[in-house]
């Protein structure tokens, strides 16, 4: 049988269906280069070693992504609402129960981690990365969402947990406690948190296998969560991506952040503090009432999970119009490729997007949410034989990681990269931003819908 060679890498393969594989999930690489990526990529999970980052990425997408969240096989999968706070949101009881009988099944097993010597902010990272390794139900329904403790406890939590792991000083950790409260409190978002210029980094990428590539533009700024709001603060970090985009276009910035787009001194992004603030005064003024009471009607200074209804709700009081689709797992389709309709929409998106925006040479990102996390999606990829690979900023990876990116872009791109193989979930959710309300619409915006994109049929 005659073998069939990469045009890139100059790799063997016995046939097309092998080739194609690797010109999807691996880095594709000169085999004459003299600076070959390493050979020694290891789950920090399961300890199995890959030779690619990217396929280290999908079988952490794959095999451990779905233990946090898995239910029963006899539950019907959660279902989408059109005037809830979050249809992907489980209702209290429900969700701790589920975490409860998870809780019981997981309670003696340990995950052991390779202890790195990293710098100070990344062995923070890591350290709080680690509540995977709760002993307490406690602390289980932390990483889930679960708790009633505050904003404030929850950070104090956080930061003892951090200390105790000698994550940080002592006298450090004396700072932190005494300015808790004001670093809460604080109306802007920290730049401990924030990536910028991520964007054009990416757009420069060896194309390779890749056909065509778009990204939102001009920019996006990554966000990442920090031990001050770790583990429940998802929705507001890709809120605040959300919103590091809008201000670059003329018809957002002004009703955002009350300057025009030419003011290039303020750069600012609303805390997760102040967007609670700004999520209640939406409330307040009559936007998604239901919403509100699932909430009881209090937000401000909680750990509470939001989800695209409630940034709907805060963007609508401000006079902006969004759209939110559900994307429901098809049946009669095998489940590793059930979501290439989802893909394939996205795909749609940047290219209308970019038709429809000539003049102002501006795309917006998307709101990402499925079952227990929400991320930004910032473009795609679409190889040559027609798959495609969404681009992702995911506040759960970690500022260091970014770094890493900004020093070496190419090795290092696959943190922002997920394959159709990694959309498991039973339903997703993708909220667009669709331009400014019209008078006549801003009563009809106060009751939260959302649009179920038809699913495709058996090919």
């Amino acid at each position: 049988m005659e073998c069939v060679k990469c045009s890139v890498c100059h790799r063997k393969f016995d046939d097309t269906t092998l080739l194609s594989l690797h010109n999807e999930y691996e880095i594709c690489f000169d085999i004459n280069s003299s600076s070959l990526p390493e050979a020694n990529f290891s789950c920090p999970l399961c300890n199995k070693i890959f030779y690619d980052p990217l396929v280290l990425q999908i079988h952490v997408n794959e095999v451990h992504d779905q233990v946090s969240v898995q239910t029963s096989e006899s539950q019907p999968p959660p279902t989408t609402a059109v005037a809830t706070s979050d249809s992907l949101y489980a209702q209290d009881l429900e969700r701790r129960e589920r975490m409860k009988r998870q809780y019981e099944q997981q309670a003696t097993s340990e995950i052991s981690v390779e202890q790195w010597q990293e710098d100070e902010d990344a062995h923070i990272a890591r350290m709080l990365q680690e509540e995977e390794n709760a002993q307490s139900f406690e602390e289980f329904q932390n990483r889930h969402g679960g708790s009633r403790r505050t904003f404030a406890e929850r950070a104090r939590w956080n930061l003892d947990n951090i200390y105790k792991k000698k994550s940080i000083s002592q006298a450090k950790y004396e700072e932190y406690k005494m300015k808790l409260d004001e670093m809460i409190a604080q109306p802007i978002e920290r730049t401990e948190s924030r990536s910028t210029d991520i964007i054009p980094m990416i757009s420069k990428l060896p194309m390779g296998n890749i056909l065509d590539r778009r990204l939102c533009r001009p920019g996006c700024d990554h966000i990442s969560a920090t031990w001050l709001d770790q583990g429940w603060a998802c929705g507001y970090k890709n809120f605040q991506m959300l919103l590091s985009s809008l201000r670059y276009d003329p018809q957002y910035s002004m009703h955002l952040f009350g300057h025009d787009v030419s003011n290039q001194v303020n750069r600012d992004i609303p805390s997760v503090s102040f967007l609670q603030k700004l999520i209640e005064t939406a409330w307040t003024a009559g936007f998604d009432s239901d919403g509100r009471q699932q909430f009881n009607n209090h937000l401000v200074n909680s750990t509470k999970w939001i989800g695209p209804t409630e940034i709907m709700a805060c963007l609508a009081h401000l006079n902006i119009k969004t759209e939110l689709f559900d994307f429901h797992q098809p049946k009669n389709i095998e489940k590793s490729i059930a979501y290439r309709y989802l893909f394939e929409w996205v795909r749609k998106y940047f290219q209308q997007q970019q038709e429809e925006n000539k003049n102002n040479n501006i795309i917006h990102p998307l709101y990402l949410q499925h079952e227990g996390h929400s991320r930004t999606i910032i473009g795609y990829e679409q190889f040559r034989d027609g798959n495609i690979r969404l681009l992702i900023f995911d506040p759960s990876t970690p500022k260091y990681n970014v770094e890493k990116f900004c020093k070496n872009p190419y090795s290092e791109a696959h943190i922002f990269r997920r394959n159709l193989h990694s959309f498991q979930k039973p339903v997703y959710q993708i909220l667009a931003v669709r331009g400014v309300l019209q008078s006549d619409e801003i009563e009809a915006s106060k009751r939260v819908r959302s649009i179920k994109v038809p699913l495709p049929s058996a090919r």
